[in-house]
């Protein structure tokens, strides 16, 4: 049962000639396999061409991610394809050895590196489970076999909570707008257009989401233009409202004929696994389709995988506070309190001379009592049969998701789950309240970013490998 708990959590939390570059997209069932796709002919926006595919892979649908590689000689590393945030950023070599998920993953070594120049200004962007922090630097990225020069990025020094020390991939590469890029560094996506390596300002995803389709068919990434054999009908176009993420306006969202979202900013986002929404209408919508609350994995993933090396810790005289912060759930983590007050009581128990598979059945019974901090839920999966549609309205137009595109089902050692795939998210004014169309969307339809002409076009995807 912890291995489907962990799985939900993954799902949960969850990117040389002017050419099209063609990314296949590489389904993994169990994460990590790669595979080299066939390099096909394509028309697209009156270009015919494209340069090798970038092996990407998907995980459990939840993670979508490919390789490119910094420096010379290259060094590569696995980042999500990412529609909602406009920064490169990978681990470094000088992370700290305390730094678990930044030591679980492959870091940039600059001193590697004949093109690397120095930068050093101090990086910090933020998640909601805490900042990613490092600095800037300057190299040479490849990406399929084009290379960009003199891409800025950031060396990560220290990674936000437990979903990064459980991600697949190693960083993230950002293709939104300029407008919102820390530190006002150029995107990857801006430097492809100014070096003339792509042939039209437009990029597209197909993402298959097909539960049993075979490990390497995950779907595509095309930069450059759109597939014709991956969609059919003609797409239908939002204008983009705000050059930051690929923001527009959402008609509505409904659900058996009772609308939770009427005229609400939306953006189209390939880093969100779900649909996000406001907290008081996703939890209207989980109600509407049977969904219940979930019990928060993370706890889960920290026992299952370091709980061993906590004791050892506590026991060599690290305080509960620097264990927290270790584990990436302190100083600003939702979890920080109670991961604080576990600790505590953690070394309680040591001092009675509790062993250690003592302790650790303690921690894992804390862990069933905490709640999901973001609404997930999860539903009967016989009940997908009679749930209701969900229909979406974008530029006069329907898209439906049936119950079987919008719940997830996982199976582990003949577990299954279904996940609901809603989650809230609360954004502020003037920003919010604000919708996210994810990869639970994005994989029925296919997704076309319009750079030149700002807008964001969705067909009907064509289903199969």
């Amino acid at each position: 049962m912890k291995q489907v708990g962990i799985l939900v959590f993954l799902v949960l939390y969850c990117t040389v000639a002017t050419a099209l570059i063609k990314i296949p997209v590489t389904k993994t069932l169990h994460g990590g396999a790669y595979r080299q796709m066939k390099v096909m002919e394509h028309k697209a926006f009156g270009r015919v061409g494209a340069l090798p595919p970038v092996p990407i892979s998907s995980y459990s649908d939840a993670q979508y991610y490919g390789d490119i590689t910094l420096g010379t000689p290259a060094q590569t590393f696995a980042v999500v394809f990412d529609t909602g945030s406009s920064n490169l950023w990978v681990p470094s070599q000088q992370c700290p050895v305390w730094d678990l998920p930044c030591d679980l993953h492959r870091r940039y070594d600059h001193t590697k590196s004949t093109t690397y120049v120095a930068n050093n200004q101090p990086f910090s962007i933020q998640y909601g489970s805490g900042a990613a922090t490092g600095f800037l630097s300057q190299d040479n990225m490849g990406i399929s076999n084009v290379t960009i020069k003199n891409q800025v990025f950031a060396e990560i020094t220290g990674e936000p909570g437990i979903a990064f020390l459980a991600a697949e991939f190693d960083g993230i590469m950002g293709l939104a707008f300029d407008s919102i890029s820390v530190d006002h560094v150029t995107p990857v996506w801006y430097n492809l257009l100014s070096q003339g390596l792509v042939s039209q300002p437009v990029f597209s995803f197909w993402l298959n989401r097909d539960a049993n389709a075979p490990a390497g068919k995950g779907g595509e990434l095309l930069l450059g233009g759109a597939d014709p054999s991956r969609y059919t009908g003609a797409f239908t176009y939002v204008t983009v409202t705000s050059d930051t993420y690929w923001e527009f306006n959402m008609d509505s969202l409904s659900i058996g004929g009772k609308t939770f979202c009427t005229n609400c900013k939306t953006i189209a986002d390939t880093g969100t696994s779900l649909l996000a929404g406001p907290t008081a209408a996703v939890a209207e919508i989980q109600k509407a389709i049977g969904a219940t609350g979930v019990l928060t994995a993370e706890c889960d993933i920290v026992i299952d995988q370091y709980g061993v090396q906590i004791i050892q810790w506590l026991e060599s005289g690290v305080t509960p506070a620097q264990v927290c912060t270790t584990i990436g759930l302190c100083p600003s983590g939702a979890l920080c309190g109670t991961c604080t007050t576990l600790m505590f009581y953690v070394e309680l128990l040591l001092a009675t001379n509790a062993t250690d598979q003592e302790v650790l059945a303690v921690m894992e019974e804390v862990c069933t009592y905490l709640p999901s901090p973001n609404g997930e839920s999860t539903l009967d999966c016989s009940t997908l049969p009679s749930l209701p549609n969900i229909n979406i309205q974008l530029a006069g137009k329907t898209f439906t998701l049936t119950p079987q595109e919008y719940v997830l089902q996982l199976t582990v050692e003949g577990q299954s789950t279904c996940i609901s795939g809603f989650i809230s998210i609360d954004v502020p004014p003037p920003y919010g309240p604000l919708w996210i169309l994810g990869d639970v969307f994005i994989g029925p339809y296919y997704t076309t970013f319009d750079y030149g002409n700002k807008r964001v076009g969705f067909a009907k995807a064509v289903s199969g490998n």
